[in-house]
């Protein structure tokens, strides 16, 4: 025999409508056919993960603000820094300097050299000049010579008759021509002596020439010397 349903179920039943009719069943059946269902979790526990998606990116961390011992240290090795510039510039400054006023002084040299080889060439014309000019003058004292003997030829030829001049008038003629003879060697000698004397100022003019050419190369190689150094100095600054 059939359980019979409880009057009072079978009233509340009827008092529902048909969607109350619809989750009634589907109540009942799913309680029969499945197990218990647990509950739902509370809308509180999922708050956390909703949170941590609107969370925002976190923020990366940036340079570590500089202390100030550290400022201080930067400071002076900025302030070392610019001070090693300028004493490089000015040492570099004061090797151009140097290289110049030994350039200066060359150059000077150089002038006094190239002063006293012009007066050495112009003493060795003159002295030439002097040399040619005792030249022609000895040229003529030996035409006087040669005149005079002939002269002397004439006079030893006077006694037998075969001249017609006397031997005094040959005798005049003959110290006449050794005269002009001995005046022309003695221009001949003093245009030697001048010659002599020209060729000792120019023997001078040169050694001096010399000694400044010298000073002039020494002067030239310090300049070339600093001035080497200075561009060194300009690379390594560089």
């Amino acid at each position: 025999m059939g359980t019979q349903e409880d009057p009072s179920k079978r009233r509340e039943f009827q008092k529902r409508t048909e969607s109350d009719i619809d989750s009634f069943l589907a109540r009942t059946e799913f309680s029969k056919t499945s197990p218990q269902q647990q509950p739902a979790k509370p809308a509180v526990e999922q708050m956390p993960a909703k949170s941590e998606q609107a969370r925002p990116a976190a923020v990366e961390p940036g340079p570590a603000k500089a202390t100030p011992e550290q400022e201080q240290e930067d400071q002076i090795k900025a302030a070392r820094a610019s001070r090693a510039e300028r004493e490089a510039y000015q040492d570099v400054a004061v090797l151009r300097k140097k290289a110049h006023a030994f350039g200066h002084k060359a150059a000077k040299f150089f002038h006094k050299y190239k002063a006293n080889e012009a007066k050495a060439q112009r003493c060795s014309e003159k002295a030439v000049a002097f040399r040619e000019k005792g030249g022609v003058h000895k040229e003529r004292a030996n035409d006087f010579k040669e005149r005079a003997k002939q002269y002397e030829a004439e006079l030893s030829g006077a006694a037998t008759g075969k001249t017609e001049l006397s031997p005094e008038s040959l005798r005049t003629k003959v110290a006449q021509m050794e005269r002009k003879a001995a005046k022309e060697e003695e221009i001949v000698r003093k245009n030697e002596s001048k010659a002599a004397a020209q060729s000792a100022k120019a023997a001078k003019f040169r050694t001096k020439a010399a000694k400044f050419l010298e000073q002039n190369k020494l002067f030239e190689s310090e300049s070339r010397l600093y001035a080497k150094r200075a561009d060194n100095l300009e690379k390594a600054g560089t």
